[in-house]
């Protein structure tokens, strides 16, 4: 029993998943490091969604090759294979297919984390799938799980979505290596609701099989490697209690808008965070996003999320007044700085959709800023932008489209919640990293 972490504290802090709450999941994302890592942590899980009819893909990062790096009888080669085999036998007992299992072969023990040699590749493999399978949920290791593989596992998740443009999954983490090898410094700090479980108990003959099933991990049937790797009765007795464990963490799937706190701190650290001053993809962005605006002077404007003004300056000359609004206290200095001989630009401090301005507007701006907020905050903010804009008013959303981590929306999730309002869509575009909309009132 590792007395650093407490496992019955752990597990009674979780709050139960019902079958309601997985109606969404119609395509799930299994990243296993090693063959039985599937069964150890969701043999129960994936049971319940195929009966709801949920389509699989399950990525095997490693070859599993090393867990007897010693054994004569059983070389690296010849582990890998059995191990393989091990893993097509428990998906045929879960009454899947064996299609869905995709093998990325890294080294067992030795798969690449971020910064080391052979990560971009894996990074670029898991992006296409994931823009190819597009799940709703995924599963993965434990950000801090105790082994480097489950570690490398979880950053190559992080780093692929990054790549992509799909809409947001949920994410939810297992444990493995936690129960057993966790240190302090790994220890998750969890808030309320943040662990769930699922009552998998009707499925615990068919987990106990597929644990089984792995039995070059299970069993002495590796010989002659004494140092060899195997999966002890206490260590499978943490997955056999009927209940299946997940983080829900809200570092990885922000719900809520983002706080002043949060952009605070990005301005303190980094009096120009995004580059806007300086990056070229930012100047080739503010020039389509201004070529897209309807040509003409805009009597009343505003722009939510000035930052730090780089692009309000751009804005000022199409507007007699314009109201440079945003949530820092520190940008929005620098923004009157740098446009301190524009009498006409007002800034105000203020974050949507609470401190919306009052005003009739003939243009609006809202550009990189939908994705902080959380739908309901979208949705409120939609009805307080539509009723805001004048007859033939012209509403400009730009938005980054790629996944980010600390981000409660994508880009496109945005730009789709608009769609749906009561604005004209008059034209869009789009690059591989950023789209353009423009609409207008009737």
């Amino acid at each position: 029993m590792n007395p650093i972490f407490d496992k019955e504290a752990f597990k009674a802090s979780a709050v139960q998943l019902n079958i309601a709450d997985l109606e969404f999941v119609k395509r799930c994302l299994i990243l296993v490091p090693h063959p039985d890592d599937e069964s150890l942590a969701c043999t129960g899980l994936i049971s319940i969604l195929k009966e709801q009819g949920t389509e699989f893909k399950i990525i095997l990062t490693t070859d599993g090759s090393r867990s007897h790096p010693n054994s004569k009888k059983f070389p690296a080669e010849k582990l890998a294979q059995i191990r393989e085999e091990e893993l097509n036998k428990v998906i045929k007992l879960m009454g899947l297919d064996t299609s869905i299992i995709t093998p990325y072969k890294g080294i067992d023990s030795g798969l690449p984390a971020r910064g080391e040699d052979g990560f971009k590749i894996l990074v670029a493999r898991l992006a296409e799938d994931l823009a190819a399978f597009k799940p709703d949920l995924i599963l993965v290791p434990y950000e801090l799980d105790p082994h480097r593989d489950h570690r490398a596992t979880w950053q190559m998740l992080m780093a692929a979505l990054e790549k992509g443009t799909t809409q947001r999954p949920k994410i939810w983490e297992y444990p493995i290596w936690l129960y057993e090898l966790a240190q302090q410094a790994d220890l998750p700090k969890l808030t309320h609701n943040e662990l769930k479980f699922v009552d998998v108990h009707q499925y615990n003959t068919l987990k106990q099989s597929c644990i089984a099933a792995h039995s070059s991990q299970t069993t002495r049937l590796i010989d002659d490697d004494p140092t060899g790797f195997i999966l002890t009765a206490e260590m499978i007795s943490n997955f056999t209690t009927g209940q299946e464990y997940f983080m829900e963490r809200k570092k990885i799937n922000p719900s809520s808008t983002l706080s002043e706190d949060y952009f605070e701190t990005l301005y303190n650290n980094n009096e120009d965070p995004w580059n806007f001053e300086k990056s070229e993809y930012e100047r080739q962005k503010y020039e389509r996003s201004l070529a897209a605006i309807p040509p003409g002077k805009y009597n009343q404007a505003l722009e939510i999320g000035c930052s730090i003004g780089v692009f309000t300056a751009m804005l000022a000359p199409l507007c007699n007044h314009l109201i440079a609004m945003d949530i820092s206290t520190t940008a929005l200095e620098k923004a009157r700085q740098r446009l301190g001989s524009a009498p006409h630009v007002e800034f105000q401090l203020g974050a949507i959709p609470n401190d919306f301005p009052e005003g009739d507007f003939d243009l609006i701006v809202m550009s990189e800023v939908g994705y902080y907020l959380s739908m309901n905050d979208l949705l409120l903010t939609r009805e307080l932008l539509e009723n805001s804009l004048n007859e033939g008013g012209i509403l400009l959303l730009v938005h980054w489209t790629h996944f980010v981590v600390d981000y409660p929306l994508s880009g496109d999730d945005v730009h789709e919640c608009f769609k749906q309002s009561s604005l004209i869509h008059l034209h869009g575009s789009r690059t591989a990293d950023y789209r353009i909309d423009i609409f207008k009132k009737h």
